[in-house]
C-alpha cells in the first residue's frame, strides 16, 4: 500500500480540500506515458538539422512508434504526410516555395479549412521547436512526468468537488510532435510535446485536466445517447467541451490563445466565435426545431450543423458555461457534467436571470423527449 501525498493543490478560483486522499494499491493509480515518439521525432529532426536525409528504416520507425502510430496506418495520409512535410520544412529547409505558402496562409483561411489551419499550426510549432531544440530535449530528460500526471488528476477531482476516485483507470497518455494542441482519443490522451514545454506548470495541469476530463466523463455519459445519432453526439459534445474549458480557460479565450497557446490566429478565431455564441445558439435552436418539425432531413441537419457549430462546440459550450457560473450554478452544472439536458436547462435558468438569449419552451421541450429515455 503507498500513501499517495500531494504537496499542493492548484485551483484557478479557489482551493478545495476535498476529504482525504486515498489509499490505493500502486498498479490501481498507476498511469502509463509514452515518449517514444518524441525520442523518434528528436533522432528525425537532428538528422535534417545537420543537413542529411533520413533512411527509409528511420522514417519506418517514426511511423511506428506509438503517438504516430494511428495516423501512418489510417487510410487518409494527411495527417502523417503533413507531419513529415513539415519536419522537413522546418528542420532541413527543404521546400521553401512551400513554407512560404503555408506561413502566409490567413486568419480567415484558417477559420473556413480546417486541413489549411493544421498545415499551418503544425509547420509554426516545429519552427519554434528548431528555435529551442536543446532546451527542449533538456526538458525531456529531466522533466517529472510521473509528478505531472498524478497532479493532473487531482486538479480533475478538485474541479469536480469529487474525492479523489482511485478506482478509475484513466488512459495512457501519448506525447508526439504535433500542432499546438492535445485530444482524448479511445486509445490514449494525445499531448504535443513542445506545447507542454512552453507552458508554466499550472498551466500543464490544467491542459492535461482538461483532457482527462474527458476521459472521466466517459464513466457516466450515456454512450446509447451518444452514438444513436450525429445530433445527439453534437448536443453532447457541447456540454463536454463547454465545462472542461472552465478547467484551463477561466480567463477567457483571449487570454489561453494568446499567451498559452501563443497563436495570435487561432486566438482571433476563438475570441470571435465565442462572441458570437448567443446567435449559433439562436441558430442551432432554429436548426434542431426545423429537423423536428420534419422541414429538414437529417444529412441537412448535420451539413448545417457544421456550419454553425465550429471546433466541437467549444466556443457555444464555454459561453454556456460561463452563464451558468455567473449565475451562481456551478455545483448543479458539475453534479450534473455528464447531462446534456441539465446543461441546457441550467443555462436557460441562468440566461432567464441575466436577461440574455434564452431557449425557447418548444425546444428544451425537444431535448428533454430526446434525452430522458437515457437520462433521469
Amino acid at each position: 500500500m503507498l500513501a499517495l501525498i500531494y504537496d499542493r493543490i492548484i485551483s484557478m478560483n479557489k482551493v478545495i480540500l476535498l476529504g482525504l486522499l486515498l489509499i490505493c494499491e500502486i498498479e490501481i493509480f498507476s498511469q502509463t506515458v509514452d515518449l517514444s515518439s518524441v525520442d523518434e521525432f528528436f533522432k528525425v529532426a537532428s538528422i535534417l538539422k545537420e543537413g542529411q536525409r533520413n533512411s527509409e528504416e528511420q522514417w519506418t520507425s517514426f511511423d511506428n512508434s506509438t503517438g504516430y502510430k494511428k495516423y501512418a496506418d489510417s487510410e487518409n495520409k494527411f495527417i502523417i504526410n503533413s507531419i513529415k512535410a513539415s519536419i522537413k520544412m522546418a528542420f532541413g529547409n527543404s521546400d521553401l516555395a512551400k513554407k512560404d505558402s503555408v506561413l502566409s496562409i490567413s486568419s480567415e483561411e484558417m477559420a473556413n479549412n480546417r486541413s489549411l489551419m493544421f498545415q499551418k499550426r503544425i509547420l509554426t510549432n516545429y519552427l519554434g521547436m528548431k528555435e529551442n531544440f536543446d532546451s527542449i530535449i533538456s526538458f525531456r530528460e529531466n522533466y517529472d512526468f510521473s509528478k505531472f500526471i498524478e497532479r493532473s488528476k487531482l486538479r480533475l477531482f478538485t474541479f469536480l468537488e469529487k474525492a479523489v476516485d482511485t478506482s478509475f483507470r484513466f488512459k495512457a497518455v501519448y506525447f508526439n510532435c504535433m500542432n499546438a494542441d492535445g485530444y482524448n482519443a479511445e486509445d490514449a490522451i494525445y499531448l504535443d510535446f513542445n506545447l507542454i514545454y512552453k507552458m508554466t506548470e499550472e498551466q500543464r495541469i490544467n491542459f492535461l485536466a482538461h483532457e482527462f476530463f474527458h476521459n472521466y466523463r466517459e464513466k457516466f455519459e450515456n454512450h446509447d445517447f451518444n452514438h444513436r445519432c450525429d445530433l445527439n453526439y453534437g448536443i453532447d459534445m457541447i456540454q463536454n467541451e463547454g465545462i472542461a474549458d472552465m478547467i484551463d480557460k477561466t480567463d477567457g479565450y483571449k487570454n489561453y490563445y494568446t499567451k498559452v497557446l501563443q497563436e495570435p490566429e487561432l486566438a482571433e478565431i476563438m475570441v470571435g466565435l465565442y462572441k458570437q455564441a448567443p446567435e449559433d445558439l439562436k441558430k442551432v435552436q432554429k436548426l434542431i426545431l426545423k429537423y423536428a418539425n420534419e422541414e429538414v432531413s437529417e444529412k441537412e441537419l448535420i451539413d448545417e450543423w457544421i456550419e454553425i457549430v465550429k471546433f466541437n462546440g467549444h466556443a457555444i459550450g464555454f459561453f454556456m458555461a460561463n452563464q451558468i457560473e455567473k449565475a451562481g450554478y456551478e455545483y448543479e452544472m458539475l453534479e450534473t457534467f455528464y447531462n446534456p439536458y441539465a446543461f441546457f436547462a441550467l443555462y436557460n435558468r441562468a440566461a432567464k436571470e441575466q436577461k440574455i438569449f434564452q431557449l425557447s419552451d418548444e425546444f428544451m421541450a425537444y431535448l428533454r423527449s430526446a434525452t430522458e429515455e437515457f437520462y433521469r
